[in-house]
């Protein structure tokens, strides 16, 4: 396994050499870019990216030994359940942007989120829908030779991980697969559990920490890695056994406003160590 971070856990201010410079530094292997509103970062991609801007990031990744195995966006939720042309226009616009840049710095995964009940959907609206508008994409897909990984979110789509396998089996395509985050649903469900039935199909996994207040569906907060109520270790065993082999993309904020930006970094580094050797000793 390969250690990675989501760039929206770097400052703001981070250009994309500052990224890549900091994550060689504490020991990173790999950094997962996404695409977002113009302005929202000094690294992040846009809708108005061009092939330069891809290029000269693909540049600096090499020059610094740093990967780019996945492209994740803050700008789909929602839109995969509708059905209107402005917004699959939209949807596809997004996707096909985030291809082309996965395609542009090497990586073989974007993220996408499915679903989203909006304006009183119906569950099985959304579904269909999203079963639909993807089916439609799938040739933009297919074209760019990029994998699209599904995560489970709080949008109250994905309720149980049973949901989120029927949901890849229909769309009936091995480029379509699960992004697995570890700490999406602890509030109301298990990890492990998780593992267990959505491993098998998963392209890339997040991994961040959630801290339950009493059991499921009592309150809780997100917190550091290994400070919560993920089995990391359990976890790692059954993903391994399901045959993942991927990366740990941590997607984690700092909550000490006295901890440098990078001691923070390298103390995610530390704690994904921990996790990486979970799985190298099941």
């Amino acid at each position: 396994m390969k250690r990675s971070i989501n760039a929206w856990t770097f400052p703001d201010k981070y250009t994309f050499e500052d990224c890549f410079a900091a994550a060689a530094k504490v020991g990173f292997d790999a950094i997962e870019f996404n695409v977002d509103t113009v302005g929202r970062s000094a690294h992040s991609f846009t809708l108005e990216t061009t092939d330069a801007d891809i290029s000269e990031v693909a540049s600096l990744a090499k020059k610094y030994g740093i990967e780019c195995p996945s492209v994740s966006t803050s700008l789909t939720a929602g839109l995969w359940a509708k059905a209107d042309e402005e917004s699959r226009a939209k949807i596809f616009g997004i996707v096909e942007m985030q291809l082309k840049i996965a395609k542009g710095l090497g990586a073989d995964t974007i993220l996408t989120v499915p679903g989203g009940m909006t304006d009183g959907m119906l569950l099985s609206e959304a579904w269909a829908n999203s079963i639909k508008n993807m089916k439609d994409f799938m040739p933009v897909v297919e074209k760019y030779g990029v994998k699209v990984g599904l995560e489970n979110v709080w949008n109250a789509f994905f309720l149980s991980p049973y949901d989120m396998v029927d949901f890849i089996d229909e769309l009936g395509s091995d480029m379509f697969g699960a992004y697995f985050d570890l700490g999406n649903m602890v509030a109301w469900s298990d990890t492990v559990h998780w593992a267990d039935i959505v491993g098998s199909k998963t392209f890339k996994i997040h991994v961040k920490d959630y801290k339950r207040e009493g059991g499921v569906n009592r309150g809780g907060k997100f917190v550091q890695l290994l400070e919560g109520t993920v089995d990391f270790k359990r976890s790692m065993e059954i993903l391994k056994a399901r045959g993942f082999d991927g990366y740990l993309t941590a997607e984690v904020f700092k909550d000490d406003p006295d901890m440098s930006d990078i001691d923070y970094l390298a103390s995610i580094v530390e704690a994904e160590k921990t996790i990486q050797k979970y799985y190298d000793e099941a």
